[in-house]
């Protein structure tokens, strides 16, 4: 009994040293052979990934964006507002860098300062991120997504439209300092790459920018203003908004530059078109103030952008 009770003690002393044993061996490979980590949406090994050497070749899916201007004669959705949602409205990328035409917005697995040559674009650099922007494998994507900044308003426009989605075999030369970023898109140049608005795009300036000195309609000595235009006030700064608001149709009275009540409810109805008050309880409701004043010259100025543009095709016509 003894013997069998010691065959069966070494039986069970062997079962469990096989056990332990596989288990170092798992425990071993887990922690010393190469775990494998998704890179541009195919696996490889980490000691792979390390080893990953510039430059290479890679497909991408690389639509574009442009930065939209209040200015502009087209819009993408039909407003400006929609654009700037679609595009974002932003003069820099994710890492600080001011946007120029060939700028690149690419995922996380791209660091900024990334040189990737396109075809039809040149040398480009990542200095942006996105929300679509994703590696391949996910939301049904076959390749890595990019995305380019083409510019700013209607040319910017013009070429992100161009350009559409298209699926691009492209040299990934990595954040090497050796390789410069050249771009060969039509009619590109380097100024391009500066914060643009429309006061650079536009011949006429806004005539409601600096406004004239107003005093109240009554005897009062008091000169000047604090910026703003409201109740009770008159003069050339009152005449010239009436005018304007005239021209919107938002103004239907006598222009006598003096803001009364029509005045007030005019500039107020203005205000809640452009959804910068909701009711005339709001602060600011039908007070012509600084924000007010900056979203009337925006469409003054784009009026006078429009008006410039068709009287050079006129020109060009007649010519």
């Amino acid at each position: 009994m003894e013997r069998k009770s010691e065959n069966k003690n070494l039986i069970n002393l062997k079962f469990w040293q096989r056990i332990l044993g596989d288990f170092v061996v798992v425990l071993v490979t887990a922690l010393f052979i190469s775990p494998f980590s998704e890179h541009h949406g195919v696996l490889v090994e980490a000691d792979e990934f390390d080893d990953l050497s510039y430059p290479y070749e890679q497909t991408f899916v690389i639509s574009a964006y442009y930065s939209p201007l209040p200015c502009q004669n087209k819009y993408v959705t039909g407003s400006y507002e929609g654009d700037i949602r679609l595009n974002g409205g932003g003069v820099r990328g994710a890492d600080g860098t001011p946007v120029f035409p060939g700028m690149i917005a690419a995922p996380r697995t791209y660091d900024f300062g990334t040189k990737i040559y396109i075809p039809g674009v040149g040398i480009t650099e990542v200095h942006d991120r996105g929300g679509a922007i994703v590696t391949a494998s996910n939301r049904g994507h076959v390749y890595d997504r990019l995305d380019i900044w083409m510019g700013y308003g209607d040319k910017g426009l013009k070429r992100a439209l161009g350009w559409g989605k298209r699926t691009v075999n492209s040299t990934v030369y990595g954040p090497n300092d050796d390789v410069a970023v050249e771009i060969i898109l039509d009619g590109y140049s380097s100024d391009e790459a500066n914060a643009n608005d429309c006061s650079q795009v536009s011949q006429g300036g806004p005539i409601l920018t600096d406004l004239p000195d107003v005093r109240p309609k009554s005897n009062s000595s008091k000169t000047g203003y604090s910026g703003s235009l409201s109740l009770g006030m008159s003069g050339n700064g009152v005449l010239a908004l009436q005018t304007e608001l005239t021209k919107l149709n938002f103004f239907k009275g006598p222009i006598t530059g003096f803001f009364g009540d029509l005045t007030k409810h005019s500039v107020f109805k203005f205000q809640q078109s452009q959804n910068l008050v909701k009711s005339e309880n709001d602060v600011g409701a039908g007070i012509f103030g600084p924000r007010t004043k900056d979203r009337l010259n925006e469409i003054m100025v784009a009026r006078n952008y429009r008006n410039l543009v068709v009287g050079e095709k006129k020109l060009a016509v007649g010519q």
